[in-house]
């Protein structure tokens, strides 16, 4: 599961609350510049690992390891290489953009000078320069969220935390905060991503977590992921007497078959390059065909069933 690349790892990692389990034993590695997704229910303790990672609480159980290295997430060395975006925008209502990112820059540090030129790279950035000197309260809740991002960059971190960052979007701006988060990606940054947006996770991780009541369940690739728990499917409408042709051919390429309704459902190992075979011989009999490829979502609604049952 780790590597040399690895740039953070957990080692059973846990959390109570009360008394209460809120994570347990999570072991898991991230790997320098890529984008790692943890999906799960509400619920699952998302935020809660997000919170740990950033340094806001502490583990009951367990350790992080930073670069091989045991590692406090409160010590400042570390929080100086890490940006947050949280679920819900901290903004100052009654600043416009600009001054929200001013006053966050010289709060970093920065000389005026300074912390007004990293306001405007970062407007650019973010595509706000025309509402510059809006007040965020004014913003849209998409530009709202692009501010929010720009603010977690001020400081150019190594290492970006984003939780949920486009809950309660509309489909436009969700979009354009997606383009920001593959920036970020190609700027070469770390970027851990907590969502429950499967769409979301599958267009821009690299690699996938499922977190289920506190504990980590898969990991992979999205492809992995939607291979191991989901597959894509042919439904067939076929004509009274084709069963015996559709069993027979099925058997033949290792495919399988069951009935929903009037309609007969396919799936098997390489599906797409059995398809000519498969129609070919039921041509004569076909009256209805439709090819689904598995999404992300289908694979984790199917994982969830599972694990409920």
């Amino acid at each position: 599961m780790s590597s040399k690349s690895s740039l953070i790892s957990l080692r059973g990692l846990s959390r109570d609350f009360d008394g209460l389990r809120a994570l347990g034993g999570i072991d898991l590695d991230v790997d320098r510049g890529e984008t790692f997704g943890l999906i799960g229910p509400n619920g699952a303790g998302k935020t809660t690992l997000i919170r740990i990672l950033t340094g806001l609480i502490s583990p009951t159980k367990g350790e992080m390891l930073v670069e091989g290295k045991k590692l406090d997430p409160r010590h400042r060395a570390y929080r100086r290489r890490i940006g947050l975006v949280p679920q819900e925008t901290a903004l100052y209502g009654r600043l416009t953009a600009g001054e929200n990112l001013v006053l966050l820059a010289r709060l970093h540090g920065l000389d005026r000078g300074k912390a007004a030129f990293r306001a405007k790279e970062l407007l650019a950035w973010a595509g706000l320069e025309e509402h510059a000197d809006r007040e965020a309260r004014y913003l849209s809740r998409g530009m709202q969220q692009r501010l929010s991002l720009a603010m977690g960059m001020v400081h150019d971190p190594e290492i970006v935390f984003l939780d949920e960052p486009t809950s309660g979007l509309d489909p436009e701006a969700r979009s354009r905060v997606w383009d920001l988060v593959e920036k970020l990606s190609g700027e070469g940054k770390t970027v851990f991503l907590a969502t429950h947006n499967l769409e979301e996770a599958d267009r821009l991780c690299d690699r996938l977590a499922i977190l289920f009541r506190g504990e980590i369940r898969e990991q992979g690739t999205p492809e992995q992921i939607k291979n191991l728990l989901g597959r894509d499917r042919l439904e067939l409408g076929l004509a009274e007497g084709a069963l015996g042709d559709l069993s027979e051919i099925c058997g033949r390429l290792g495919l399988s078959w069951r009935k929903e309704g009037r309609i007969f459902v396919i799936t098997g190992p390489d599906l797409p390059g059995k398809l000519p075979s498969l129609v070919s011989r039921l041509t004569g009999s076909l009256y209805h065909l439709h090819y689904r490829e598995v999404t992300l979502e289908d694979a984790f609604l199917r994982f969830m069933k599972e694990l409920e049952n």
